[in-house]
């Protein structure tokens, strides 16, 4: 009779502490999602919109390493360091794995008309890079190189990444850079979308 009552008395309990440990957790997840819910409202983050871009780097006289952009961004692109990571050669052609970092000082060029003008977003970006590209053993030219571009920081650029391609022209020094991409871009609450 008397283990009758106390695997009754045990069997109460652990119910009794179920209850309780459920009631805990209830009220724990209940602090948690109301938490969650009012966190956002609390501080709203600038909005920022994606934008698509696109053109060309042209060299700049003889400076090695400075280019002017045209198309979607307008201003000077400049090489700050690169290095190189890993070189191999394969029939006659060196492939080179490159990283480094750049600038471009300028601006997105919403209107097209190759200028900054005082409403287009505009600032200093800065990029890392990782390259890799392809030289003629013989000659040294280059045959081809594919570049990736992120952008590391550059108010009011909060983010993006661009490609790039460089290709020769014909059997020249010469070479003909494009660039695409896409980059977000912060603007501040109280402002209208220009599309």
């Amino acid at each position: 009779m008397l283990s009758r009552n106390r695997a009754k008395q045990s069997a109460v309990q652990r119910k009794s502490r179920r209850a309780v440990w459920t009631g805990a957790t209830a009220s724990a997840l209940t602090v948690v999602l109301a938490s969650g819910v009012a966190g956002p409202a609390m501080a709203v983050p600038p909005k920022a919109r994606q934008v698509h871009v696109e053109g060309q780097l042209i060299p700049v006289g003889e400076t090695p390493g400075v280019y002017r952009m045209t198309g979607g961004l307008v201003g000077t692109y400049k090489l700050r360091s690169e290095r190189v990571i890993y070189a191999w050669t394969y029939f006659g052609t060196q492939i080179r794995d490159i990283e480094g970092t750049e600038s471009i000082k300028g601006c997105l060029d919403q209107n097209q008309n190759q200028n900054c003008d005082a409403d287009e977003p505009s600032g200093d970006l800065r990029l890392k890079f990782n390259r890799v590209a392809s030289f003629n053993t013989e000659t040294g030219r280059l045959i081809e190189a594919t570049s990736t571009h992120q952008v590391s920081n550059g108010a009011p650029f909060s983010g993006g990444v661009l490609t790039t391609l460089d290709i020769p022209v014909h059997n020249s020094d010469q070479i003909v850079s494009t660039y695409q991409g896409d980059l977000e871009i912060i603007q501040p609450a109280d402002s209208k979308r220009a599309d």
